[in-house]
Parts: structure tokens; sequence; C-alpha cells
């Protein structure tokens, strides 16, 4: 980040005419109808299905989207994990394969053998998925749809594919990008394709709950999500050519908050990308706001945020992540899940979720395109502005766009605990003031106060001056919490600034009964402990 970087206000783009140009494969001339016009890249792409047990931890029954448990096993195999990998491939290697292959593999989440039995409870899972995801879209845009039907599946089961089945890989090691989804890998196996065509290791695989394959929408499920991830990633580390120094997160509906999640706990992923995902909504902020990993200063990366017109969503949920470039483009036409393979599927099953406003193929394409952009820009470094205009003009579903930019991050609490040991708290005082002077008015969250607090009492200021000094800070920042008026009152008083102590004091009593920070016994405790010593002040 650079450190001069000031926020800037949102702007807007409004997108006129416009079409995106496709490639065939180079060495076939073949292009799958199911890849649309899609843009595709240099290489051929491969797949192949990795099937891990984490032994870890125990493993799981399947449970459909009702909770009903079905295909039971031994739970001491280990939790399971179905890990599909598409790659850049060598041209005409390996085997073709149909849409039916990832259907079929629908039925091997939890139970990794291949039987009828499993094929045909795949096809079923997948039919009622998608008439389950319609009725959802409908209550979103509004009108009817049509029943999606086994005929309907059977028009998607024998199109062809671009991946090919085990197909020789390309000498080098490549970006991953991490797609999980609930649906892996026939859900979103068209984005994998694409993105592996330009030269990425893509991988998919479906979070789990505690107990069940589904996974819980809930903060513990969140983190459960994020602990499968790093399993998948460690798996996937193991692959000969990924480059792990390049790793981004690709999600949509909840998944994109389990990527926000795992961003805010493992500084390996370099980029976010929240495809038509529930990040910017007040329900899944509310579930992360719940970790206690999720603070703004843990969450650095840049973000991709596409989003459509939905009642929960506001880009604005997400204007408190201050330090990560933030990327915001709109497709007022679209919804949720046309940014899965369903975009795409209206062009053989048309509105297979619901009749959009705007052309879902289209859609689905420009988000993609964007988001090959975003990686390309993040990751590969390529300089190329993200919304130029030339790029923006040629596309007509894309209607607003607009950036933020990040401020300086703040050193972690690991290094401002080295700077005073090595300066003393001079240091901590100057880089707070030269982050404020470039526009971040909070340069530290509240929890490093409490943090930094308990560390200076052990053995590190005997005199409390220090602490006195580092709420000085705190209530520059936060004015209107009662727990930093109620801190610098009382190391005011142990220092002998009495008149300090007496003016913050009163202020933490008169803030307390309205401060959402405070939990009931910590309201009381503070209320009883600040009239206390407020008495013992005036005798």
């Amino acid at each position: 980040m650079n450190s001069n970087r000031k926020m800037r206000l949102p702007f807007v783009l409004t997108i006129l005419i416009g079409l995106s140009g496709c490639q065939t494969d180079p060495v076939t001339n073949e292009r799958p109808p199911i890849m649309g016009d899609l843009d595709l890249g240099e290489y051929a792409v491969g797949y192949k299905t990795i099937f891990a047990y984490d032994q870890t931890r125990n493993g799981v029954p399947y449970a459909d989207w009702d909770g009903n448990l079905t295909h039971n096993h031994k739970v001491e195999l280990g939790r399971q994990f179905q890990i599909n990998v598409w790659y850049p491939a060598a041209h005409g290697s390996g085997d073709r394969i149909n849409y039916s292959h990832y259907v079929d593999l629908r039925g091997r989440q939890t139970d990794f053998g291949e039987s009828e039995e499993q094929r045909a409870f795949a096809k079923q899972t997948m039919i009622d998925q998608t008439e389950g995801l319609g009725n959802v879209t409908i209550g979103v845009i509004g009108g009817t749809k049509e029943e999606f039907t086994r005929e309907n599946l059977d028009k998607l089961l024998e199109l062809e594919v671009y991946g090919r089945l085990n197909a020789t890989p390309v000498n080098g090691k490549f970006p991953v990008v991490v797609y999980p989804n609930g649906g892996s890998p026939a859900f979103q196996s068209i984005t994998c394709e694409y993105l592996a065509s330009h030269g990425y290791v893509v991988v998919a695989f479906t979070p789990k709950g505690r107990f069940s394959s589904g996974m819980e929408i809930s903060s513990i499920g969140l983190e459960v999500a994020v602990d499968d991830f790093e399993f998948v990633l460690g798996k996937v580390s193991e692959q000969p050519n990924v480059d792990m120094d390049n790793v981004s997160f690709l999600a949509n509906a909840i998944s994109s908050s389990v990527g926000a999640a795992a961003v805010s706990r493992n500084d390996k992923i370099k980029a976010l990308i929240s495809l038509e995902g529930g990040l910017p909504s007040a329900f899944e902020q509310g579930l992360l706001n719940e970790s206690v990993f999720y603070l703004p200063e843990n969450i650095t990366v840049p973000i991709l945020i596409i989003y459509s017109a939905h009642p929960s969503i506001n880009p604005e949920y997400t204007f408190q992540l201050k330090y990560s470039d933030r990327y915001y483009a709109r497709l007022s036409g679209m919804s949720e899940f046309v940014m899965l393979n369903y975009g795409m599927f209206d062009a053989f099953v048309p509105n297979i979720l619901g009749e959009h406003k705007g052309n879902t193929q289209k859609g689905f394409e420009e988000a993609h395109q964007l988001v090959l952009r975003f990686l390309n820009q993040e990751v590969n470094g390529e300089t190329e502005n993200l919304f130029d205009t030339a790029f923006l003009n040629a596309r007509t579903e894309i209607d607003t766009t607009f950036v933020m930019e990040g401020f300086q991050t703040p050193p972690n609490i690991a290094l401002l605990k080295d700077l005073f040991m090595k300066y003393g708290f001079d240091e901590i005082e100057r880089i707070y003031q030269e982050l404020k002077e470039n526009g971040n008015l909070q340069p530290y969250s509240m929890a490093f106060y409490k943090d930094y607090r308990s560390w200076l009492s052990w053995q590190k200021d005997d005199e409390y001056k220090y602490r006195q000094r580092l709420y000085t800070l705190g209530c520059d920042s936060y004015p209107e919490s009662a727990r930093m008026n109620y801190y610098l009152a009382y190391y005011s008083m142990l220092t002998n600034q009495n008149g300090l102590a007496i003016k913050h004091y009163k202020k933490a009593l008169a803030l307390a009964d309205n401060d959402p920070d405070l939990s009931a016994s910590e309201r009381e405790n503070m209320i009883r402990y600040s009239k206390s010593d407020l008495e013992e002040l005036k005798s």
C-alpha cells in the first residue's frame, strides 16, 4: 500500500454498448458450446479429482439442503474432501468428458465410491437444488419459472466441457485460485475451466459443517469452512505445478464470507473476489463480526466485489474494510446464482432460474472477464487499469463501477511491541500521528488497545504512564467509546492527573448506557467503579 494514499470518493461509470471476442481451441479448432463467447486463453485445460481424508477430524454424513442425513459411513476414516482441480494443460492431451462427469461427482462428496445408485442420487440432487435456487431467485427478481425436469437436466448432461480428464500439465508453476461452493464441481466448472485456460490452477471443493456435509450458516460455520479451506490448500500445495506464493480466493453466495474469514486468518491469500457473494450484506457482516479474527486491519488484500440489485446487498457494508483496495462492479439485470454455471445454461434451458432483466450469458461472461482482469492485475502484476474505459464501453451488463482505495496498513501488534522495546512509546505515537495525517482517523483498532494494555501491564509500565498515553490515543480515535474514556480516566488517576480523570470518568458514565460495545456485566462494573473513583477524587 502506498503510504500517501487518500480515500477516493466512489465514482460511477454507466456502460452503453459492446460485445466481447471469443476463441476456439487453437489445436482442435473446436469450442464447446457450454463456454459461450468467453475469451479462452492460450492453454488447454486439464482436470482431475483428488479424494482425501483429514484424519485429524472425524468424517461426516451427507446432508441435503433440508437437513436430511444420508450416506452414513465409518467416521474413523476422517473428514472427507473431494478436491477438484483444473490446470493449464498441453493441447491434445487427456480424455474428453461431458458435463455429466461433474454432476456425477455430486454423489461422491462423502462416500468416494462409484455406483449407479450414487449417479442417480447425484442427478436427483442436481434437479432438486436447481429447482431450489430458481425459487430463491424468483423470490428476489419476481416473475415465474418453469419446473426444472429430468429432461432439462439431460440437455445439460450431454454437453461437452472444455476440460480434459487427466490431461498433461504444462511445465511451470501457476497461481492458485480457490473457489469453494456447496455444489462443487457442477456449479462452477465453467468458471474454473475459463481461468485455467488463462494460466491459473483453479481448485473447487465443498465446505462442510461440524456434524454433516452441510455448511452451517453461523460464525462457527464460517470458521469450520476456513479450516476446510486450509486443509484443501495444504493438499493442493503438494502439486508440482502450483505457485503457493500467489493464492486467491473466489466465491459466490456465503462462501465469499468464508473468503473474508480466511483472509483475516491467513496472509497466504493475495486477493479476494466476491462474485455475487453475500459479503456486502448486513447479515453476513454480522456473522463475520462475531469472529475474533475478522478485524479491518486483518483484511488488507485487494477485493473485487461483483454484485447485482438485491434488497439485502449494499456495498456500504464493506466500506469499513479500509485497509483494502476495493473494486465494485454492479450488473443490475442479474441475480446471485447466474454467476454460477446457470448464467450460461440459459442458452440450453431458457430461464433456468427465472427470467432476468439482463442477458444472463453476457452478464456471466462480462463478470468473468472482469474477474480475469482483476487476477491478472493483482496476482500477475499487469498494469492495465481494471476499469479501463475502453474495456467498460465494450460491456452491456455492467452499469456501475467504483473504487475505494485502502489506507496504509498499520504495523501489526508484534511489530508495535518490538518498536516499543527498541524506541519507547514515542514511536507508537509517531506512527499513530503519521497514519492519521494520511487520512486514517482511527489508526489502531479498539481491539488493539485492550491487547496492548495487557502486554504493557507485565513489567513494562510500573508507573502507568504508557497506558495513560495509550488511552489518550484511544480517546482521540474513539471519543464516544465509554471503554476508552473509562481507561483514560483510570490511568490518569493513577498518574495523579486528577482533573483529567474526573473529566473522563464523567464522560464514561454519560456514554455507558448506550455503548453497544459493552456487555451488561462490563457496563455494570464500569458504572460502579467510575462512581466509586469519582467519590474518591472529589474527597
